[in-house]
């Protein structure tokens, strides 16, 4: 199998979309790679020294390949032709769909900024644009696979439990007693009111039931209302 091959399959990008260049001395630990439809994939090989950010083109941070930052350059295709494709990222955004839903993942499962930051050698500016963008229901990322819910501790309703949209939608109310836990509760509920795509929505739900995961100790009269309020939730 031709290289070009390797990196499609391992970047998801298939047919009619082909790879029609690559370059790796745009920076160090970096491949870049320019993706067009198949039918003008000789006009992009013998372009002379195509310009990065000609026209049209937009590029996105994907996934690595090994320890290499990889960027992604293409011309954003219609709408309808779009569904599936893990390499295209949303506009105006710096990841792909497919680095978005790798990194939605890691803060699903609480990984910090600084360690994410780290694994995946991404600035933390272009960290921040994405989680402000997902904070203020600016990036959908339904459709796309996520992290499984955490494990619950003993007394915390699953990250799955209906209790814990209830509580971030405003539709029920507990006395707080924790002044951290009313601040994280305020932040959320204004971030929930922003966020129509049902991923993101789901994202928030687990930072929620995180949080009594980490401090179940600390929130017991709180907890107890959430425990009995879980069970008429899921009636």
């Amino acid at each position: 199998m031709k290289p070009e091959e390797v990196l499609r399959q391992a970047l998801e990008i298939h047919a009619p979309w082909q790879i029609v260049r690559m370059r790796n001395d745009l920076g160090k630990g970096q491949i870049d790679l320019w993706v067009a439809r198949e039918s003008v994939r000789s006009a992009w090989f013998f372009a002379a020294r195509a310009e990065i950010g000609h026209g049209n083109e937009q590029v996105w941070r994907h996934i690595n390949i090994g320890n290499a930052r990889c960027l992604v350059h293409a011309v954003p295709p219609a709408a309808d032709d779009q569904p599936g494709l893990q390499w295209l990222g949303e506009a105006e955004q710096p990841f792909s769909r497919a680095l978005a839903r790798q990194i939605a993942g890691m803060f699903m499962e609480g990984i910090t900024f600084q360690a994410i930051c780290s694994l995946l050698d991404i600035p933390v500016a272009e960290l921040w644009k994405f989680k402000h963008s997902l904070d203020n229901g600016k990036t959908n990322l339904s459709g796309h696979r996520t992290a499984s819910a955490e494990p619950a501790a003993s007394g915390v309703p699953d990250a799955s439990d209906p209790v814990w949209e209830r509580l971030l939608d405003g539709r029920i109310n507990i006395e707080i007693r924790v002044l951290s836990l009313k601040l994280l509760l305020t932040k959320l509920r204004e971030q929930f009111s922003l966020i129509t795509d049902g991923e993101v929505r789901l994202l928030k739900t687990h930072e929620m039931q995180r949080y009594f995961v980490r401090h179940e100790k600390l929130l017991g009269h709180e907890l107890a209302q959430l425990t009995a309020l879980a069970p008429q939730e899921a009636a």
